[in-house]
């Protein structure tokens, strides 16, 4: 009997998951934001690119992703391929799926390059490493430690890097640079 009740409840429990459907509407509302995410974390508009379609196929590839966490489980896929992209640019996808993107289930703008966010210029300019902390600490608001496992660095490594990026973004700030605030906002 207990069997059955678990199964019965586990079948109700499936309208709780996010669908195919539901994420290409929320890659298709929050395009701009997502692709600003890979570009910071990129530097380069042709992997951002690469970098969303592959977010985006493991979005729709999954299968167990609560409703309520869509939009925080969209953001940590951009990020994981782009740190996929970037430290292991000669990998592939994390995912291997048909390609809805080509199919035109989801447009990206043209207009996601580099000078298209001007505003970010100076997270641009940072080495990889100091993007990566920067970006996914302060910009994304992961913890240290959440950070240090994605990069699959130690979080002492990690806290050292927010630091030093911390002190260069003050020393951008101090110059005069309204543009860094707009990053940060």
């Amino acid at each position: 009997m207990s069997r059955f009740r678990w199964f019965h409840k586990r079948e109700s429990d499936q309208g709780n998951y996010a669908s195919k459907e539901e994420f290409t509407i929320l890659f298709e509302s929050e395009r701009m934001a997502l692709q600003r995410l890979a570009l910071l974390l990129t530097a380069n508009s042709e992997a951002a690119k690469r970098c969303l379609i592959y977010a985006f196929q493991e979005c729709i590839a999954s299968s167990s992703v609560s409703k309520e966490w869509v939009l925080s489980w969209t953001r940590r896929m951009v990020i994981r391929n782009a740190i996929s992209l970037v430290m292991n640019p000669g990998g592939q996808s994390l995912v291997n799926t048909n390609d809805d993107v080509e199919q035109g289930l989801i447009e990206f703008s043209p207009d996601d390059s580099p000078g298209a966010i001007a505003t970010s210029e100076p997270i641009l300019d940072l080495p990889e490493l100091d993007r990566f902390v920067f970006v996914i600490c302060v910009l994304e608001r992961y913890s240290t430690h959440d950070c240090a496992l994605l990069l699959g660095k130690p979080p002492g490594e990690v806290n050292e890097v927010r630091h030093r990026v911390g002190n260069q973004v003050g020393q951008i700030d101090e110059r005069g640079n309204s543009s860094q605030r707009l990053a940060m906002s």
